[in-house]
């Protein structure tokens, strides 16, 4: 148990070689693929971050775009809300002024139907004392009276005649 533990120079020296073996194998090899390969990560990396990179400016010009569009529709709406005031008191204003109109169209109309009216009754009137002025002549005719009695009898048709 004793030669375990004293080193043999043979069987460092082959285990230098293996080493120095295995170095060699692993460059010649192993090395460039597994230092391309690690290059070919640390760039798939680096691709990635940019892509994020432009994804992040991209979405962040996209919302930008879109509180502009959102900003737009929102005035679009507001001036289309005002128009629609505008138009709906323009109509109220039309309606008032067609209102207006016709009422006074219908005053008018009362007032020539009154006029029509005051002067067919004026007719009526006129027609009336005309007869009544006609009967009060047949009948001072009849009577052949003097002409206290015929100034009694116009005065009783005239007091017959005036409005009550």
């Amino acid at each position: 148990m004793g030669d375990l533990l004293k080193p043999d120079f043979g069987v460092t020296f082959l285990t230098i070689c293996n080493f120095l073996l295995l170095v060699y194998l692993l460059k010649k090899f192993a090395w460039k693929p597994i230092i391309s390969a690690l290059e070919k990560r640390e760039q798939q990396i680096a691709h990635d971050k940019e892509q994020a990179q432009q994804a992040r400016q991209a979405a962040q010009q996209l919302q930008a775009e879109l509180e502009e569009k959102l900003n737009q529709v929102a005035q679009t709406a507001a001036q289309k809300m005002a128009e629609a005031i505008k138009r709906g008191q323009d109509q109220r204003d039309q309606l008032l002024a067609d209102a207006q109109a016709q009422a006074e169209r219908l005053v008018a109309q009362a007032q020539a139907q009154i006029e029509a009216e005051k002067n067919q009754a004026l007719a009526d009137v006129r027609a009336e004392i005309v007869r009544t002025a006609i009967l009060a002549a047949k009948q001072v005719v009849r009577e052949e009276l003097n002409a206290d009695q015929t100034r009694e009898t116009v005065e009783r048709v005239l007091n017959e005649v005036k409005p009550k």
